[in-house]
């Protein structure tokens, strides 16, 4: 759910002389949780086989990435970072082939699961397959997933991704089965649109990524390239990126905290063996990139 205006984390800049990066809040929320509460993450060769990858052979990152996070706004390519979490339709032409020509790489924003007002084809999406608003924002709306002209469209948004040169997306907002849609979403529904988004990121060259809960990472994790974590350490344990884990798959974690707490934050998502960053949980202004740490 990433807009100008409704994204939380949206800036981890470079590290400064005490290992923070800038970490800007706004309102809004990054990713939507399996409990329909806001998470702390909303709102990424170039070409139709994304940058850096095959349908047969993604870019998947090492697991001592250093890689950011900016989903509101350009992001400052002079940034020290092999990887970028962006919205692609808010980055210059320029911007994301200097990233390309560079070697570096970049996972794009996508949501799923939901319509965003502010996307150039929300217009397209047929009034009966759009639902309820989500909790605080009456301007973001389920989908039926189910529905025909809703995979239509979002095949032709991974398409576009895969032409702007995203290298791996990981879709946001997919737990409809637990979330007020509006509709009669099971687990079975939500299962069979993830494994579909799953495959046409695949055979558009581009790695796929999976935010929990539990009963989509159980299933899903034979079909997903790498997860996307937010806020567990302190809570579940993270439990639900254990088959990623123990697959040797990825999983990129944002950790809430301050600088005081970012060394404990840190060690325990690195002992989970994630790719950790730690934000303030005010996101007033900085974060740490666990890969600044000793």
């Amino acid at each position: 759910m990433s807009t100008p205006s409704h994204s939380l984390l949206v800036g981890l800049l470079p590290a400064l002389a005490a290992g923070m990066v800038a970490c800007t809040g706004s309102e809004g929320i990054l990713v939507v949780r399996h409990d329909g509460a806001a998470g702390a993450s909303s709102a990424a060769g170039a070409g139709a086989g994304g940058h850096g990858g095959t349908a047969e052979n993604p870019y998947i990152p090492p697991a001592d990435v250093r890689w950011l996070v900016q989903l509101d706004g350009a992001v400052d390519i002079a940034q020290d970072a092999q990887l970028f979490y962006l919205d692609a339709e808010l980055q210059t032409e320029a911007d994301l082939s200097a990233l390309r020509a560079e070697g570096r790489h970049y996972y794009c924003y996508l949501s799923g699961g939901s319509l965003e007002a502010f996307r150039e084809d929300a217009g397209d999406f047929p009034a009966s397959a759009v639902g309820n608003a989500l909790p605080d924002y009456p301007r973001e709306h389920w989908l039926d997933v189910r529905d025909s002209t809703v995979r239509s469209l979002m095949a032709k948004r991974v398409t576009k991704l895969a032409e702007l040169g995203c290298a791996g997306v990981p879709p946001s907002s997919l737990a409809v089965h637990a979330a007020d849609t509006g509709f009669d979403l099971t687990l079975t529904d939500a299962l069979d649109y993830a494994r579909w988004l799953a495959e046409r990121l695949h055979a558009a060259g581009m790695a796929a990524g999976l935010t929990g809960p539990a009963e989509l990472t159980s299933e899903l994790w034979p079909t997903f390239d790498f997860g996307l974590g937010i806020a567990c350490v302190n809570g579940t344990g993270c439990a639900e990126y254990a088959p990623f884990v123990h697959a040797q798959k990825p999983v990129l974690y944002v950790e809430l905290g301050d600088a005081q707490a970012a060394p404990e934050l840190c060690n325990a998502a690195k002992a989970l063996g994630f790719s950790a960053l730690v934000s303030d949980p005010a996101f007033t202004g900085r974060c740490i990139a666990c890969t600044d740490l000793p």
